[in-house]
């Protein structure tokens, strides 16, 4: 980009219109040589730019006001944990975790699990060796809880249909089905922590919630 010539009155004027310019990075290679060559010996110009790097700083940074609501919305999407009063919830998903895994390690090594095939048997060992490391991390990485929770629900949902329909069939007895507890506290507890996400959704649907708030603003129409 051509620069103006210096002036006989201000042979300064060119300098600084350069070194505004260096500023904002818009200085070639040849040009940016030539003002520190001009720095070097001018205090003026040197002053000058001293004072335009000041201002130009103070005004691309500044300090940013309180907003509220902006802090209230960045925190729900970061879904921090919720570890319970005492932080029981961390000790808790490591107990679980520690006897999920004792339990896998028969299945997976030895691949006998209630009568079922050695190959079924390996499945269901590495799947609730899975389960352990997860909710193992969880417990050391709390802030974890929320993106390991689709998976863990999952889950969640298909221990259960096979439980009640084992039941129901008669193949297993309840007391049978008591080996899964650790499963199940492990994967509520995960959800507690996860920040109970859909509880407020749930509960906002409920009769005696929706009569309580009728009755605290009164009656609407």
């Amino acid at each position: 980009m051509e620069r103006t010539d210096l002036s006989a009155v201000d042979p300064c004027s060119a300098f600084r219109e350069l070194a505004s310019a260096s500023l904002d990075d818009e200085l070639t290679a040849a040009e940016q040589d030539r003002l520190d060559q001009h720095l070097e010996t001018c205090a003026g110009c040197r002053s000058f730019v001293d004072r335009s790097a000041g201002l130009n700083r103070r005004l691309r940074v500044h300090a940013s006001t309180p907003d509220p609501v902006f802090v209230a919305t960045v925190m729900a999407d970061a879904r921090p944990a919720r570890l319970g009063r005492g932080g029981w919830a961390r000790p808790v998903l490591a107990w679980c975790a520690l006897v999920i895994f004792v339990q896998s390690i028969g299945p997976l090594v030895f691949g006998s699990a209630d009568g079922a095939s050695e190959h079924l048997a390996r499945h269901l060992g590495a799947s609730g060796l899975a389960l352990a490391v997860g909710l193992a991390y969880v417990a050391w990485r709390p802030h974890r809880a929320y993106g390991l929770l689709p998976f863990v629900g999952a889950l969640f949902a298909a221990t259960v249909v096979a439980m009640v329909a084992d039941m129901l069939a008669g193949h297993r007895t309840a007391f049978a089905e008591a080996t899964h507890v650790a499963e199940l506290i492990g994967i509520i507890v995960l959800w507690i922590v996860a920040g109970s996400p859909g509880w407020d959704e749930f509960v906002s649907h409920l009769p005696h919630r929706r009569s309580r708030r009728s009755g605290a603003l009164g009656p609407t129409k």
